[in-house]
């Protein structure tokens, strides 16, 4: 989903929302032709503590690159199995 939200964010600025499945590391295509800024995070169950974080390690264009992370690992290690992630990102089609 992609919002034109002007007054919010300033002319020709949209905010993405898209949701992908990663396992470890990977990217995820927002629509948006730029990102400005971005904020990742893992769908977990909403009665618990998450058990997983996503962190952007790169913007390019308009896709967004993520790591997820176990975090009750003792290392912190990138995660084996797929997880959901959803990004915000803010941009434009300049």
């Amino acid at each position: 989903m992609i919002f034109d939200l002007n007054r919010a964010l300033g002319s020709g600025k949209k905010l993405a929302v898209v949701s992908a499945s990663i396992t470890g590391t990977g990217s995820i295509d927002t629509g948006l032709k730029k990102v400005d800024y971005a904020v990742a995070c893992v769908v977990d169950s909403g009665s618990s503590i998450p058990t997983h974080t996503a962190s952007i390690t790169g913007i390019s264009g308009g896709s967004v690159s993520v790591v997820v992370t176990e975090n009750q690992s003792s290392a912190n290690a990138v995660a084996s199995s797929a997880k959901t992630v959803v990004v915000f990102a803010v941009g434009g089609d300049e």
